[in-house]
């Protein structure tokens, strides 16, 4: 979901709890309800926002129909505009990231073969806009094979890599296929950063050599978005040492000694950090990348100091494991500045009670699927993320993930946890819950946002049907000094839900502590919007 900076930015919060101080709704035409929600655009200079829909008109043609509202949401106008789409798009009906309906970029597709060599293809991304979810639909069609290799001819074993779909280029992580009595390890002590473009040109190698072997751990790219230029590639190593070996000492002695590369993706080597792990198998969920260039990672671990790290996917196939601790890291002015291991008896003595006076369940380990991660303007740090089962259909078949409680971490600036919280959830959704963080500005209170799938809804839009999900938007006031719920709303009383997809669904205001919801009622028929005044 996104959201939208209404008016610039949100004043600092006080020591009390958001109230619902408006609430509007504005019936749409029958026509409106025929199509969809297209966007939704403010004017700060006429503190004024315009709703628009997308309906189908003729053929090759779009008809725009706009409500327009000012910042109290009463209704100003409505305007109907009618589109020839083989056309440019005028740039009122566009999104930043919208350019055309369909455009195509040739790019390279790479992958390992059987024995892991590194293959490049040819591949032609197709981009569709998808009106409904704010995003472009790929569609990837590989064509014939590329060989690649170092500028001294060696062959590569495929580790990981990164796309740069606005170029069609990669940066791919490699090793060096070996030869003699040893060199069957050569692919993971010998490793190279190539960049190549299109026609498989070499436009950066950046070697990374070890003197043992090494396992890749996680592997980052900067920025995550599909669609953004890449600008940074991170990689974490570990020791590994290949069971039951016999022969030479080849593997290093400390299975704890990690190694952070960061790469640019202009193909310059930026940072290489050794450190030493608190636990010798740390599976890295994930990286935050703060605005001040620091870079944060986090994930389980287990609490032996003289295992050796095997594969990634080795862990990442057994997503029912229960890790016995915790960690989290930031690397920050070339060097790791603090990484913490936390255990599970920490989680649950440091669990806060739900607002509705029930205790929750603790993590006890479990993969979590996490979605939404912020650092806050004193140094905190907050992990938010839902726990995770398999979704089977009526007939008892795996149909994908089902995302189940809520799971917050709240951890200090020195990586310390600090509390922990839940929020137990009825209804299991094939798509996990949204998030949106307003910290105070003495960094005290956080104000949480999020958006419960609380039920779906077939519906059709144009000539595609959409099991369209009901989000109930629901706000906490959490007091990171005492670590409990100041406050707990729910908003909608279950008639609307905020818009789901790629519109707006939450504004900000400058000129007023407050925030608001948008969305519609459950059949599409009903604009609603609800304002809260975070003072009272």
């Amino acid at each position: 979901m996104k959201h939208l900076t209404y008016l610039f930015l949100l004043f600092a919060a006080t020591t009390f709890a958001q109230t619902l101080d408006l609430e509007k709704t504005y019936n749409v035409s029958k026509e409106a309800q025929k199509g969809f929600i297209h966007m939704v655009n403010s004017r700060v200079e006429d503190r004024q926002f315009d709703v628009v829909y997308r309906v189908r008109a003729k053929k090759n043609q779009a008809k725009f129909i706009t409500y327009t509202f000012d910042t109290d949401f009463n209704f100003v106008k409505e305007s109907e505009e009618i589109i020839d789409m083989e056309k440019e798009l005028p740039a009122k009906y566009r999104s930043k990231k919208y350019r055309g309906e369909n455009y195509s970029v040739e790019g390279l597709s790479v992958d390992p073969n059987m024995m892991g060599t590194l293959i490049l293809k040819r591949k032609l991304t197709k981009f569709t806009w998808n009106w409904f979810f704010g995003h472009y639909n790929v569609d990837v069609d590989v064509a014939e094979k590329l060989k690649a290799k170092t500028d001294d001819g060696k062959k590569l074993f495929y580790h990981s890599h990164i796309e740069d779909n606005t170029a069609g280029n990669v940066m791919v992580l490699a090793g060096e296929k070996g030869s003699g009595k040893n060199g069957w390890i050569d692919h993971q002590k010998n490793f190279h950063f190539l960049k190549y473009d299109i026609n498989l040109t070499t436009l950066a190698d950046v070697s990374v050599n070890f003197e043992t072997p090494q396992a890749v751990v996680a592997t980052y790219a900067y920025p995550t978005v599909f669609d953004d230029a890449k600008t940074d590639m991170i990689v974490v190593f570990a020791p590994m040492k290949a069971k039951n070996y016999m022969g030479p000492k080849i593997w290093n002695p400390n299975p704890n000694e990690y190694t952070y590369v960061r790469v640019s993706y202009e193909g310059k080597l930026l940072e290489r950090i050794t450190f030493n792990s608190p636990n010798s198998i740390w599976f890295i969920d994930d990286f935050i990348m703060s605005k001040d260039g620091s870079v944060y990672m986090y994930g389980p671990a287990n609490d032996e100091t003289n295992d050796y790290y095997e594969s990634r996917i080795t862990y990442e196939g057994n997503e029912k494991k229960k890790w016995p601790r915790y960690q989290l890291g930031k690397i920050e002015k070339g060097k790791m500045q603090f990484l913490t291991s936390t255990s599970m008896d920490d989680f649950e003595s440091k669990l806060r009670t739900q607002p509705d006076g029930k205790k929750g369940d603790p993590y006890k380990g479990r993969r979590v699927a996490f979605t939404e991660n912020v650092i806050g303007p004193n140094g905190d740090i907050i992990l938010c993320g839902q726990n995770y089962g398999l979704m089977r259909n009526g007939k008892g078949q795996v149909i994908g993930r089902g995302y189940e409680d809520l799971v917050m971490f709240h951890f200090d600036v020195k990586g310390n946890l600090v509390s922990q919280y839940t929020m137990n959830k009825k209804f299991k959704g094939i798509n996990p819950d949204g998030h949106i963080f307003e910290f105070s500005s003495d960094g005290n209170s956080l104000y949480w946002s999020y958006f419960d799938v609380t039920g779906t809804k077939l519906v059709r839009e144009l000539d595609f049907a959409v099991e369209k999900p009901l989000v109930t938007p629901k706000m906490a006031k959490i007091n990171l000094k005492t670590g409990e719920f100041d406050k707990y709303s729910e908003f909608g009383k279950g008639d609307n839900f905020v818009h789901y997809g790629g519109v707006t669904n939450y504004f900000r205001f400058q000129d007023a502590n407050k925030v608001a919801y948008f969305g519609e009622n459950k059949k599409g028929s009903t604009l609603w919007f609800a304002r809260i005044n975070l003072d009272k």
